[in-house]
């Protein structure tokens, strides 16, 4: 029982130490912070859309894709041209779609207000 007990002392020990590194010893007062706004001139991006042609690698997948699908319907050399078709369909497809996404093209300076607290 004396063991037992010297291990209870020895965790609350550890993290009673442990604990004492989380309280600050230099304790600042309590600031109040009032709000202030900051004005200034600021970089905002200007967007526009990127439009570009399907890859290699994403008519090639279109097409790989499009064989698998076609090798599931038919049977012997209907299997064949069904995947052949597959092949083709899936080439077409993918190269046909166009990807477009947002880039930034340029920045324009904006005069801007925000509020901080300080």
């Amino acid at each position: 029982m004396i063991f037992l007990n010297q291990k209870i002392l020895l965790v609350c020990s550890a993290i009673s130490f442990t604990l004492s590194g989380c309280i600050s010893t230099t304790q600042a007062p309590a600031r109040i912070l009032k709000p202030q706004e900051e004005c200034g001139n600021v970089q905002v991006p200007i967007m526009g859309i990127l439009d570009r042609p399907a890859s290699q690698a994403e008519v090639i997948g279109g097409a790989v894709i499009g064989g698998l699908i076609g090798n599931q319907i038919g049977d012997g050399s209907g299997k064949d041209l069904a995947t052949m078709v597959g092949i083709g369909a899936g080439a077409v497809a993918a190269s046909t779609q166009r990807q477009q996404e947002q880039v930034v093209v340029g920045y324009k300076t904006e005069y801007k207000c925000r509020t901080v607290y300080k």
